[in-house]
């Protein structure tokens, strides 16, 4: 057996950190996770990744030594050339070179990339848009993420950063430069829904998500950070402001997927990111309705969407994939 015949894969988040040991045809052998350090600044985000990766290694029984590369998936817009995170809305860091230093610290050449790019290639290799050469992926979490699939390739464009769909404008009246106002992820993400719900809130509503969206100007201290589970169990429970906050997302969603296949026509739709994976199927349900209602033109070809297969292991996994395309040469 090789020295160097394992891969890593790091999906970082703007909640979490997934990094798992792989081997070269995708078996994944251990897994480990924690918080994202997202306010923290660089040199907490960078000792996170580097102690996240050295514990997946030693659950899965390996040292460095075994690494034949790494594969990193963050937010951007990146240098992936360079392996610079130069910034990015969810986590307090900016011109970060990520890439270089985790090779010092590891031992191995880190390939690094959108973090919707490599989990949509992840879905490609082995989840829900295998076999497919045309895909588009809209991941909802923290933020909204994206990544185009086009002939089997995943489109990065002159600038390298194509596929940023969370930042495509859906309502004019409130777009404002260098500002997400406007946006699909300023509406449809899990920041965008824990905002909606505060509104509710300030007005009377009563959720069992309220602990999680107060603001300090209510005097009851700092919100708690919102995960997509404690979403689901309101929405599936009935909670009448986490019911309309989430069907709101799922609508610009929906709103988005329409326009998109208005352009590019892909054969599939991939869903995937905290948001969407917990509430599931009447997630995927709603955007399917709206998408179908609003594409103009499904005569010879209806809107395919659905959701990711490898769920939380999808952008850790392309990733290391990624990693062992490039060692490969």
């Amino acid at each position: 057996m090789s020295a160097r015949d394992l891969l890593l894969g790091i999906d970082l988040g703007g909640s979490k950190i997934l990094a798992g040991v792989v081997t070269a045809d995708g078996k994944i052998l251990s897994r480990a996770k924690t918080p994202t350090p997202f306010a923290d600044g660089p040199d907490a985000l960078r000792v996170a990744l580097r102690d996240t990766s050295i514990e997946a290694l030693k659950t899965a029984g390996a040292g460095r030594e075994r690494l034949a590369g790494i594969g990193m998936g963050s937010p951007g817009p990146l240098d992936p050339e360079k392996g610079v995170i130069l910034r990015t809305p969810n986590i307090a860091v900016a011109n970060l070179a990520i890439g270089p230093w985790l090779e010092r610290e590891l031992g191995a050449r880190v390939t690094l990339d959108n973090d919707v790019h490599m989990a949509l290639y992840g879905e490609s290799r082995a989840g829900a848009a295998r076999g497919r050469k045309n895909v588009v992926g809209i991941w909802i979490g923290t933020g909204v993420g994206g990544a185009i699939l086009r002939d089997g390739a995943i489109v990065h464009g002159s600038n390298r950063n194509a596929g940023e769909l969370g930042h495509m404008i859906l309502d004019a009246r409130r777009a404002s430069p260098g500002k997400p106002n406007g946006t699909l992820e300023w509406e449809a993400s899990k920041t965008g829904i824990a905002r909606h719900v505060r509104k509710k809130v300030k007005r009377g509503a009563k959720s069992k998500l309220a602990r999680f969206v107060r603001g300090r100007s209510h005097g009851k201290g700092v919100a708690e950070r919102l995960h997509s589970s404690d979403l689901a169990k309101a929405f599936f429970a009935g909670d009448r402001p986490a019911v309309e906050a989430v069907e709101r997302s799922a609508r610009y969603v929906g709103i988005a997927v329409a326009n998109l296949f208005d352009v590019l026509a892909p054969d599939l739709f991939v869903l995937g990111g905290g948001v969407a994976t917990a509430i599931g199927k009447d997630y995927l349900s709603l955007v399917r309705s709206v998408a179908g209602e609003l594409a103009f033109s499904t005569e010879l070809s209806p809107v395919r969407v659905a959701l990711s297969r490898l769920g939380d292991d999808a952008g850790m996994l392309g990733a290391a994939l990624a990693a062992g395309d490039r060692a490969r040469g």
